[in-house]
């Protein structure tokens, strides 16, 4: 995850301190990217009221039959509690579809936990909004798509947006600090200047762009161009400048945050520097996946990020999280964690590597069946 605005140095977040290493009053800074307790994506369920074309999880109308029973999930958090990881993002599938979600948070809370929601929004009216508030969460995710006809088309479903846009209301209205999801794919690229007027028009406080990973039903779309990313993303970064009341980043793409600093260094030599040093301490895919960033799906199997289900680590039914992250017994995961991880030959030679790490290994594996090729977005494929 990339913090366009932080690097930019137009505003300050939160999670400076977890994810740059930038020292803030009262909070604990790690010595390093790859030393932290990872933040763990949590897909509570299956099952979705929606059928997304670029669904990583591929999720369904229904839960899967052996999801985490309450008891399970309890026991779950119960250890990432314990463990002190930075935060918990709750997703699925749409995760209000499970039953119990609202009396898990709160059993998370009351342990310390902090959680954030990632939903469609479609099931967010003002009660649900309000419970979630009452429950502890911290900032829910919202995913638009473009306007409404596109967003209805891409979620396949008619009424999906204006429910979607209640939600955040509805949200606004229960004193939940909110964000809009916005994944970019051929299909919707155009529709990228409508999202950042809803925004705005919404007021809402953070906007976060995905890059498309081949994983679920996202593997039947295809990507954008090399030209067409660097050109959202530099659109993404005067918007950035221009409206420095929102917070944006973007995401799955360690790159960006090169794409940037290289666009800096045309305008602000001196913001630029700052921001490679920023980058630098991050380490980019190195902290990322199977090392700052876990997940655990709704059977309670163990995998090194959320689009790498063919990547499993463990079972929290037969081992605590902790332990299978801190033991990290497979080879793939060793190799991951390594100083000397395997490379493709033109990140090795790639004068960025460092703020980079790499690219991301999900979509590379995805996309060539090589987990350690090239990862094929990245932002500064082909440029000049």
């Amino acid at each position: 995850m990339i913090n366009v605005s932080s690097l930019l140095g137009v505003r300050e977040s939160a999670s400076d301190a977890l994810r740059y290493g930038q020292q803030r009053h009262g909070e604990l800074t790690p010595r390093s990217s790859t030393e932290r307790h990872p933040v763990v994506v949590w897909n509570v369920t299956r099952a979705c009221n929606l059928a997304c074309r670029h669904c990583y999880a591929n999720a369904k109308r229904t839960p899967a039959p052996d999801e985490l029973t309450t008891d399970e999930a309890k026991s779950f958090l119960d250890d990432l509690a314990a463990w002190t990881v930075p935060a918990v993002l709750i997703s699925g599938g749409e995760p209000l579809a499970r039953p119990d979600l609202l009396e898990l948070m709160s059993y998370g809370v009351e342990r310390g936990l902090r959680f954030t929601l990632s939903s469609n929004g479609t099931q967010i009216d003002s009660h649900v909004a309000q419970r979630l508030q009452q429950a502890g969460l911290i900032y829910a995710g919202i995913s638009i798509d473009g306007p409404k006809a596109l967003h209805d088309f891409q979620r396949c479903e008619n009424g999906s947006f204006d429910a979607a846009v209640a939600g955040l209301s509805n949200l606004a209205e229960a004193g939940v600090r909110r964000g809009v999801r916005f994944t970019v794919t051929p299909g919707n690229i155009d529709g990228l200047s409508d999202v950042l007027a809803l925004v705005l028009r919404e007021h809402v406080e953070r906007f976060c762009l995905y890059h498309l990973v081949p994983s679920g039903r996202g593997g039947n779309l295809y990507d954008i161009t090399p030209e067409q990313r660097r050109e959202v993303l530099h659109r993404l970064f005067v918007f950035a400048e221009a409206f420095p009341h929102v917070e944006v980043l973007t995401v799955d793409n360690p790159s960006d945050g090169v794409a940037l600093a290289r666009w800096l260094d045309e305008r602000d030599p001196e913001r630029a520097a700052r921001a490679r040093e920023m980058l630098a301490w991050n380490a980019g895919a190195r902290g990322g996946p199977g090392v700052g960033i876990g997940c655990v799906d709704e059977r309670g199997d163990v995998h090194p990020d959320q689009f790498s289900r063919h990547r499993t680590l463990g079972s929290i039914r037969e081992m605590p999280f902790s332990e299978i992250w801190q033991t990290g017994r497979t080879e793939w995961l060793q190799q991951m964690r390594s100083e000397d991880r395997p490379m493709a030959p033109m990140c090795q030679a790639c004068p960025e590597l460092a703020l980079c790490g790499g690219g991301m290994r999900a979509r590379a594996e995805l996309a060539s069946g090589d987990p350690w090729a090239a990862d094929p977005s990245c932002s500064l494929a082909h440029a000049a």
